[in-house]
């Protein structure tokens, strides 16, 4: 029993991480403002059948009496005493239920593509954080590496120090590097947790680890294709689109308003012992203030309506220099990938190597071997860096354009 129950323990212990795929699929069931535009949608529907349907009639009882302080409920006294019922139907210009019933399915069409680009603004964030956490964890791994050296080099060099060929000075300069690298170490654990609640709020769920796999820099064409894709599929310029042909609706309802909604009524006048009777009319309304009125909704609204198109142009320029700078920045850092990989990383081993062999006969001292493992810590370090940036910016273009998954 003893053993089950410590067994249940160790697998307890153990993190599992989360692959980035399941981790989105999560959260975008999870996430309470995806849930929350999702309720709205569906209150548009109802909407929708709202406005494209009649106001309720109305139903009024009513009573005509010329002796009201003279047997009140008497109906014998006068031919005008009456008691009436009565019945009233408003009827608006009948382009105006449909253009309102047009204006809300716009509505609906706007939030949802707006709802589409907040997803895809859910999952960019969620991939920029796990690469930031990737570049956290593999710089962590790279710390831990250079420990085991450093712990070396104490070694090493206390070893020189007892045969009187390095100062004690220089054993100290071995520990202090240690420090420094045990310091990064926890700075980076830090960024870790901090990378980690962040995430929270993107998946609306705890994560302890995730398991990701990063694409090596390369060189990125088609930018036209891109920018293309982008103003095809951009669910934020979709958004807007419908956007305005939500405001030309509003515009046609604006014109509308010149037009009368009728009200047809009916009524039943009850006499005793004097014949009933029946009225029956309608009712409109007249645009005689018009220039205060009507003309004044349609200009606004035009006048938002043209508001509208700008805005939509705006989103365009920003978006197509989005997807340039995010292009240009992939390349650039593919560049400088290629720069730190086949040049700089190989010639900073060379260095550290020389100085180490160097450091053993006494000819160099600790303060060039430590300032080699720092650039060749620095180099690995800005390695994985460019590589982060470079699949950040790739998927900022996957974003734009509508792509990203």
């Amino acid at each position: 029993m003893k053993k089950i129950i410590f067994c249940i323990l160790i697998l307890q212990s153990i993190v599992f991480a989360e692959d980035i795929k399941t981790i989105i699929n999560k959260s975008l069931n999870e996430n309470p403002k995806l849930k929350a535009i999702e309720k709205e949608l569906k209150s548009y529907k109802a909407k929708e059948i709202f406005v494209s349907n009649l106001e309720d009639p109305v139903v009024s009882f009513s009573i005509n009496d010329i002796q009201i302080f003279y047997k009140p409920l008497s109906r014998t006294l006068e031919p005008m005493q009456t008691v009436n019922f009565s019945f009233s139907q408003k009827i608006p210009w009948l382009k105006k239920l449909k253009t309102k019933k047009d204006k809300i399915k716009k509505l609906y069409d706007e939030r949802f593509y707006y709802l589409q680009d907040l997803k895809q603004d859910i999952i960019f964030n969620i991939y920029r954080i796990s690469y930031r956490y990737w570049e956290v964890k593999e710089k962590l791994k790279i710390i831990k590496e250079y420990e085991k050296v450093a712990k070396h080099l104490i070694d090493f060099s206390n070893t020189l120090y007892s045969v009187g060929k390095v100062s004690q000075s220089e054993v100290f300069n071995a520990q202090v590097f240690y420090s420094q690298l045990k310091e990064k170490e926890v700075r980076l654990i830090e960024r870790q947790k901090s990378l980690l609640s962040n995430l929270y709020y993107y998946t609306n769920f705890n994560i302890k680890d995730i398991k990701i796999n990063l694409i090596k820099p390369y060189y990125l064409t088609g930018l036209n294709n891109y920018i293309s894709l982008a103003l095809e599929q951009n669910p934020k310029l979709k958004s807007y689109k419908q956007k305005i042909k939500a405001k030309k609706e509003e515009l046609k309802l604006a014109k509308l308003d010149y037009k009368p909604d009728f009200r047809f009524f009916t009524t039943y006048s009850y006499r005793e012992h004097f014949r009933d009777y029946i009225s029956f009319g309608v009712s409109f309304n007249l645009p005689v203030w018009k220039k205060y009125r009507q003309d004044k909704k349609v200009i606004e609204t035009s006048l938002l309506l043209n508001k509208e198109k700008d805005m939509y142009k705006d989103l365009e320029n920003k978006i197509k220099s989005q997807i340039e700078e995010s292009f240009y920045n992939a390349n650039s850092f593919y560049e400088s990938y290629k720069i730190f990989k086949d040049y700089l990383l190989t010639q900073t081993k060379s260095v550290y190597e020389s100085v180490i062999d160097e450091y053993k006969v006494g000819t160099k001292n600790i303060f060039d071997v430590i300032k080699a493992l720092n650039q060749i810590l620095n180099v690995k370090m800005k390695l994985i860096e460019i590589t982060a940036n470079f699949n950040i910016s790739y998927k900022n273009i996957e974003k734009l354009t509508g792509e990203i998954k």
